[in-house]
């Protein structure tokens, strides 16, 4: 059905949760959904910059776990293998700079049709030809740009505020500095969670914002603009397949697994649709979590799935509590959420750079980082889209050997 490679039985694995569980299982688990939530700060600053309705922006924040959280389920009971779905970081810088430009519908148009565009590729398994001809390199050279703006935040906001964004960036490098801290409990929580005693001292948190309450979905209807499809459709396509998608797979592979690959194109599709009705973005299999959970140190090839399945419960757990997150940080200064934000981005950002210019295609990967900073817009098309295609036509004409043979030796 829909293409998808048939699993197992769900209410085997169900039923065997509990004994495949390990106490390690259990930490990565809970480290892997720590992990998703150190993104989420991109996002809540996106959110703030915005000044989207906290209804929206509650609705966005929900949605995005609810679905990934479900999804993860669902996949690993039924593939019984750790699947753990997430949401597109780069989306989120890409969405950030259009926003500028288009109303919030507008946008959620491009993510419903981009949506459909990755579901569509999956059905049909055309996403393989796709990729085969979009060179990894330039596509990285692009997010590189995008994201590179979050890291230059970091540096301003030091300027700006010395004692709550520079204390803050400071205990962000001492705790990364502390493997045995750093390895148990992720040095960005660190910065945010001192960081907010920082900003508390210094008298910088109006905590009569910060709410308790539970989440809900506000429904949000899609509208279609030319200029917003033509900039941001493809883009977002290439991103929700091409990245965590393909990352997840080589891992799996790795570990001896067999990854059910047009089922993770299939799922990211549909999840992006649903999002897009609720105000969220492009849904995404997460590579960097699933490597947490599909080592050997987590227990036996069969029971991995089960720590997937607790991340998913816990994804589920956070998009309930998502107001308390959102008020939070709009109770503290902004300098304090572009430091967290930022620095939850620099392993991202570096290794974007390492692996676009470490490749034969650097001259591809170069254009796309420098059409993405400039920022322009041609035939109201934005930075992005022309990013992909000029890197693409570069490697093509000045690199053109090594381009052939990537495209050559390209296997999905």
């Amino acid at each position: 059905m829909l293409n998808m490679e048939k699993g197992g039985s769900i209410t085997q694995s169900a039923k065997d949760f509990g004994k495949s569980i390990t106490p390690a299982g259990v930490g990565v688990a809970i480290a892997a959904t720590l992990f998703g939530e150190g993104p989420v700060f991109l996002l809540l600053k996106l959110l703030n910059d915005a000044h989207l309705a906290s209804n929206i922006a509650v609705s966005w924040l929900t949605i995005i776990f609810i679905v990934a959280g479900v999804f993860s389920i669902f996949a690993s009971l039924y593939y019984r293998m750790p699947i753990q779905f997430g949401f597109s970081i780069p989306a989120v810088a890409i969405i950030g700079s259009a926003l500028i430009r288009y109303p919030f519908s507008d946008i959620l148009g491009a993510v419903l049709i981009s949506g459909v565009i990755v579901f569509l590729l999956g059905v049909t398994g055309l996403f393989k030809w796709v990729l085969k001809y979009v060179p990894i390199p330039v596509i990285q050279g692009m997010i590189a740009g995008a994201l590179v703006t979050y890291g230059i935040a970091v540096v301003k906001a030091i300027v700006a505020d010395p004692i709550v964004a520079g204390g803050t960036f400071l205990i962000f490098i001492v705790f990364s500095l502390i493997p045995v801290i750093s390895k148990r409990f992720p040095p960005i929580l660190s910065a945010l969670i001192l960081g907010f005693v920082l900003a508390l001292v210094a008298g910088k948190v109006n905590l009569s914002t910060i709410t308790f309450s539970f989440s809900s979905l506000t429904f949000v209807t899609p509208t279609f603009s030319l200029d917003a499809i033509l900039e941001l459709t493809i883009p977002l396509a290439i991103l929700t397949v091409g990245f965590g998608n393909i990352q997840a797979i080589g891992i799996l592979k790795t570990q001896g697994y067999n990854p059910p690959v047009n089922s993770f194109v299939v799922l990211s599709g549909i999840g992006t649709i649903i999002n897009s009705f609720f105000g969220g973005h492009n849904a995404v299999v997460g590579g960097p979590t699933i490597a947490m959970m599909a080592g050997p140190e987590i227990g036996e090839k069969d029971q991995r799935y089960s720590a997937a399945v607790l991340a998913g419960i816990l994804m589920i757990i956070v998009a309930i509590l998502s107001p308390i997150v959102l008020s939070f940080t709009r109770s503290v200064p902004s300098t304090l959420i572009d430091v967290v934000a930022g620095v939850a981005m620099l392993s991202v950002i570096a290794n974007n750079f390492t692996q676009a210019f470490s490749s034969p295609l650097k001259m591809g990967a170069l254009f796309a980082l420098m059409t993405t900073l400039s920022g322009i817009t041609l035939f109201h098309i934005g930075a992005t889209l022309w990013a992909i295609i000029f890197g693409t036509i570069i490697s093509l004409l000045l690199e053109r050997n090594a381009y052939l043979e990537i495209v050559k030796n390209t296997k999905y």
